[in-house]
């Protein structure tokens, strides 16, 4: 089939489904991720035959209209300039993370010698940009799941990094070596209440880890808590705690840092004017 019959097929299958802008996207990635025709090769030679059979093109339609995410048929995803493998197993990452990395690379990027803990890792996202884009560091990498440190440990090898990895879980800090100490703690934790549920969309509910989403409405800073008085025990001199926050809950994290024993506690806003990052120093 020609890359324009695929096209064809696909949104002629997908147009009760996703709205065209949505369908469009989720077909060029489709076609991109299956058969490395990236969208301007696309666009410019629509007559190119692409092997694949109508039984495995029906299949692809069969999840898309189960709102199955595209990066969860094609296994994978992207984060800043580089591939990831990903499954069911861990969340796909999003662009405010990638935002969060810039912003610790960018803050250290002429540190040498860091020693980093990205704590609930899942993909290892955070851990493989801050150790491509700081390449001096020592980064480890934490989560409670052996199902997503495989998928993590798979996405170092695929960038040949060499980081550390620790199966533990952050709400039981005791199990966790007590000599370690780090100049950078980041963790981008579950932080969606299960009340704001019903503003999320099938994709993410049906596939997502609901643990790696999820807090109860009654403690909703559950994970920053516990990583708050984590850090501030493993942290060196001049050592620097980021998260990824709920927008909702800004003022709450202040108090809460400052609580824990933090200085300089500042939130930082997305790409959106949304409260969505917090740095702390020791």
């Amino acid at each position: 089939m020609t890359i324009f019959e695929i096209k064809k097929f696909l949104q002629i299958e997908l147009r009760k489904y996703y709205d065209k802008s949505e369908s469009d996207k989720i077909i060029s990635i489709f076609i991109e991720d299956t058969f490395s025709v990236n969208r301007t090769k696309q666009l410019a030679y629509p007559e190119t035959n692409l092997e694949i059979s109508k039984n495995d093109l029906e299949k692809t339609v069969s999840e898309l209209q189960k709102y199955k995410p595209i990066q969860y048929i094609t296994g994978k995803s992207y984060f800043l300039d580089f591939e990831l493998i990903v499954d069911s197993g861990v969340l796909i990452p999003r662009p405010e993370t990638e935002e969060l990395a810039e912003h610790i690379i960018r803050k250290n990027k002429h540190r040498k010698g860091l020693k980093i803990l990205d704590i609930g890792t899942g993909s290892g996202c955070i851990a493989i940009a801050l150790k491509k884009y700081l390449p001096d560091s020592e980064v480890f990498a934490l989560d409670v799941s052996a199902e997503s440190l495989n998928i993590a440990k798979r996405n170092f090898a695929k960038h040949n990094l060499n980081i550390k990895t620790i199966q533990a879980d952050i709400l039981k800090t005791d199990t966790i070596d007590k000599q370690l100490r780090f100049d950078i703690i980041v963790s981008n934790p579950p932080y969606v209440c299960v009340s704001e549920k019903q503003l999320m969309h099938s994709n993410v509910l049906d596939y997502e880890p609901f643990t790696a989403l999820f807090v109860p409405d009654e403690n909703p800073l559950i994970f920053y808590s516990h990583i708050s008085k984590f850090a501030i025990q493993h942290l060196l001199p001049n050592g620097v705690l980021y998260f990824e926050i709920n927008e909702k809950f800004g003022n709450e994290m202040l108090t809460l840092l400052d609580i824990s024993g933090f200085s300089e506690n500042k939130i930082i806003k997305d790409i959106n004017n949304k409260d969505r990052f917090t740095e702390s120093s020791k």
